[in-house]
């Protein structure tokens, strides 16, 4: 995979006939001398990957015709008539049919250009297409093949094998609800915060394990006598290693290097619990179902049951008749995390808070394989999930406008790349038709003054954030100007991450639970998102207890979250037009204020931390 960190350009590449070449840099006199390093390169020791480009350095465009899913008849007449598969790339080292361009030609001798003499169409039609589900059965990450951009992501979340949420997770539970009425401030609320974190502060298992081989050892050497055999050396030097490594530290000394997730959930409980359980309660009498119907809750990622529990015990509290017909579902979509939810939170949560565990059903499966229709009235909890709904990306023509779908292609070296087709998913196009249909059209409002306004504000430098500004706002002569001189992008916009994954649950909420009400919410804004595209994610990980973000979606899958910020505005219209129900979007603050008994939770001075954190959340019901 290609490295996320951008290091010094190496002024060497490696061709597919296994011969590894170095060739000059005529235009970089100080890049001369490093090829003279790598002359004693042994292939033995594995493929020299190029880290001189990023996995999104390059957008090929390309047609989204697959050679090995036609004919060979068929293939022989479109070269016949058009062959596009030969069109040569600017950058391509034998690219002398457009004539002299000095653009090209510096950046054809300056740049690595990854498919040595072929054209990205040739390179594209090389792999077969695959999506997630078919990479769900495999047990090991692909390569020799391509897929959308929403596939690589949901195959690097999803992937039961290796995907990032089929490791080992940890959900922050503190052992008692805080006391808020004791509490002075906000800053005395942070510190009861940290030390509900002491539990997570056990020394990590590879830690003590490392330390117990380490006194093993010591022991065995001072019984030893002194040797002069490589093995006996070998091992002393291991020794000195891992001496080091504790001692400095480097062996992480906590547990939360491994997945500690944080949820207002869990951090107010059970006070946002019975929030939700006020506004259910009221809502299934005003709709009518009471005492016609029974109580459904539907919770689609039930994480360890914090919320069930809360909910539960707040219905039995207060209307014990309607917890009689009350059924709680979780639907959950990690295996792992399911047998978990199944033996703690049904066994031990239900039994000990004398609740009735009959009344809870685990559903282990992905909503996007639900196969049955639900006729009864329901309510549908997704909380916190949507920004782990997988997204396609968008680029568009520069000079027609047209879109193109992105694709991850993964070759042979496990190296990522992007290309864009114009043949777009049912999905991708399903949702440029119903925006352009709906409440927030982009096409319709580019010729406004406020579309004129986006425009003048995409062309001056450093002041205003071009990645808040829709790739079709951005001004095509400064695009045409800056893919002129960074020919990088085939005259591309930048990309636009779009969520087709939330219309597809949509749909499902139209079909197979046709009488829900909805109850969902999550980040309307997140921070140090990636640079370049549109409604982009925040690929981030742990490294010793770290937070570290990067710079791109294409990671080592499994290695990586990647989160999405949900455009209520964008959805709710959505939700609207495919459901035919009118939703009702509100700010977690505004929500809970209304719903939550916020005089628990108000500190001494009078602060709220419920209210007040997670400003950058937000409610949307039907």
């Amino acid at each position: 995979m290609l490295k996320l960190i951008t290091v010094a350009r190496q002024p060497v590449y490696k061709s597919y006939d296994s011969t590894f070449k170095v060739f000059n840099r005529t235009l970089f006199k100080k890049f001369r001398e490093t090829p003279k390093k790598l002359a004693n390169f042994d292939e033995s020791e594995g493929f020299h990957h190029e880290y001189s480009i990023r996995p999104d350095t390059f957008a090929f465009k390309v047609s989204g015709a697959n050679e090995r899913s036609r004919s060979v008849v068929d293939i022989k007449k479109e070269r016949n008539i058009n062959p596009t598969d030969k069109k040569v790339h600017p950058l391509q080292k034998n690219n002398s049919k457009n004539g002299f361009n000095a653009v090209d030609f510096i950046y054809r001798n300056s740049t690595n250009y990854p498919f040595n003499e072929r054209s990205p169409q040739e390179v594209f039609n090389e792999y077969p297409l695959t999506n997630s589900s078919k990479l769900a059965r495999r047990l090991h990450r692909p390569k020799k093949i391509k897929m959308l951009a929403s596939d690589f992501i949901d195959d690097s979340l999803y992937n039961p094998n290796y995907g990032y949420f089929s490791q080992e997770v940890e959900i922050f539970h503190p052992d008692q609800p805080f006391d808020y009425n004791n509490i002075s401030d906000v800053d005395d609320f942070m510190d009861s915060w940290q030390k509900a974190y002491s539990k997570y502060d056990e020394m990590n298992p590879k830690a003590y394990q490392a330390k117990q081989k380490l006194k093993d050892i010591a022991k065995q050497n001072e019984d030893s006598k002194e040797t002069d055999s490589k093995l006996a050396r070998r091992a002393k030097e291991i020794y000195k290693k891992e001496t080091g490594l504790v001692q400095t530290g480097q062996f992480s000394k906590t547990k939360r290097s491994l997945q500690l997730w944080h949820t207002p959930t869990e951090l107010f409980q059970p006070y946002y619990g019975e929030a939700l359980a006020r506004y259910l309660l009221v809502n299934y009498k005003l709709n009518g179902y009471y005492p016609y119907n029974d109580l459904i809750i539907y919770e689609m990622g039930g994480g360890n049951g914090t919320l069930m529990c809360n909910i539960l015990n707040y219905i039995k509290e207060n209307q014990p008749d309607v917890y009689a017909r009350t059924q709680y579902k979780i639907i959950e979509i990690l295996s792992q995390l399911a047998e978990k939810q199944y033996s703690n939170a049904l066994k031990s949560k239900l039994i000990l808070q004398g609740l009735d565990s009959l009344k809870l059903e685990i559903i282990n499966k992905s909503i996007f394989n639900w196969d049955r229709i639900v006729e009864d009235p329901c309510f549908f909890i997704a909380l916190e999930v949507f920004d782990n709904f997988a997204h396609d990306l968008i680029r568009y023509d520069n000079v027609t406008g047209e879109p193109y779908e992105g694709h991850v292609l993964i070759d042979e070296h496990g190296d990522f790349y992007e290309f864009f087709t114009p043949e777009l998913s049912y999905y991708s196009n399903a949702f440029l038709q119903l925006r352009e249909n709906g409440q927030y059209p982009v096409l319709k409002h580019s010729d406004t003054v406020l579309g004129k306004i986006e425009t003048a504000k995409s062309m001056v430098p450093f002041v205003t954030n071009k990645d808040k500004i829709h790739p079709l706002y951005h001004s095509s002569q400064k695009l045409k100007t800056m893919n002129y001189l960074l020919p990088f992008k085939d005259n591309l916009t930048p990309g636009e991450f779009i969520p087709t994954k939330l219309l597809h649950f949509f749909q499902i909420l139209k079909h197979k639970f046709p009488q829900h009400s909805l109850i969902c919410s999550d980040f309307h804004f997140l921070p140090n998102s990636i640079n370049g595209y549109y409604n982009a994610p925040v690929v981030q990980t742990v490294i010793q207890d770290k937070m570290v973000d990067v710079t791109t979606y294409m990671c080592y899958q499994g290695y990586f979250d990647i989160m999405f910020p949900t455009d209520f505005g964008v959805a709710g219209d959505l939700y609207k037009q495919v459901t035919g129900k009118v939703p009702r979007v509100e700010l977690h603050h505004d929500f809970l204020e209304h719903w939550a008994d916020t005089d628990i939770t108000s500190t001494k001075k009078g602060e709220n931390p419920m209210l007040d954190f997670y400003t950058n959340v937000s409610f949307m019901v039907s």
